[in-house]
């Protein structure tokens, strides 16, 4: 069947990119906005929600795999976006990292014990950098940002510390994946392919999360310290 390309803009319906682009319901979750908004269009959510357009479609544009390289937003968006990204930490934490510990621990249950110790033993390991790469971000980045949005004195951090310590937790993840696939036997077991299906999922929401940091944080906060530095 022929199918036209849908077009993504402030005027497009949210329920038709949700059906196009299913990973948008994990953004969405992220902003607190529920289902069940009938015709309603991406501006009309976003008024409704009290979002800033501007961040939602960057957000929008991310999960679509629309986002252009370097886009940079205005103030007014930066905080609703850093408030994403705390709520995305916050779900990882909260839903996807125990579901996926809970069926790695039953899986290792279920293996030859050899399997299951290195399995268990590289999962914590990975998870340990997640919380390290999360806690530097919410305890550090976020705050000078904050502080950056209100106007407030900051300490000597710039956002050019956060791009040379922005560590890629993606690596350690293919490498899980590797381990699965390729060198733990098959066995009699419903966790084994769930837990793969889930690995893949927890990197793409990673993958949108790391865009949003790299491709539209990091440029947006450097231009306005050129400002600040230019005011001074």
């Amino acid at each position: 069947m022929y199918k036209i390309e849908l077009i993504i803009g402030p005027d497009t319906k949210l329920a038709e990119l949700i059906l196009e682009y299913p990973g948008l319901i994990d953004a969405l979750a992220h902003l607190n906005i529920k289902l069940g908004f009938g015709d309603r269009s991406v501006k009309e959510v976003a008024e409704y929600y009290r979002i800033n357009l501007e961040a939602f479609m960057v957000i929008i544009y991310t999960y679509c795999n629309h986002l252009d390289p370097g886009k940079t937003i205005k103030k007014e968006a930066l905080a609703d976006l850093l408030v994403f990204l705390k709520n995305s930490h916050d779900g990882f934490k909260r839903d996807q990292i125990p579901e996926l510990k809970n069926l790695i621990a039953s899986f290792a249950e279920e293996i030859p014990s050899e399997h299951g110790k290195i399995l268990v033993s590289f999962f914590d390991g990975y998870i340990h950098e997640v919380y390290e790469h999360f806690e530097y971000e919410d305890e550090t980045v976020f705050p000078y940002i904050n502080a950056i949005l209100n106007d407030q004195q900051t300490n000597g951090f710039v956002i050019h510390d956060f791009e040379r310590n922005h560590t890629d937790i993606e690596q350690k993840l293919y490498e899980l994946k590797n381990i699965l696939i390729k060198y733990i036997p098959e066995e009699a077991s419903e966790y084994h392919i769930k837990i793969i299906r889930n690995l893949f999922d927890f990197e793409k929401q990673l993958y949108y999360h790391t865009n949003l940091e790299d491709r539209v944080l990091a440029p947006s906060v450097k231009k306005m310290e050129r400002k600040e530095r230019r005011g001074k």
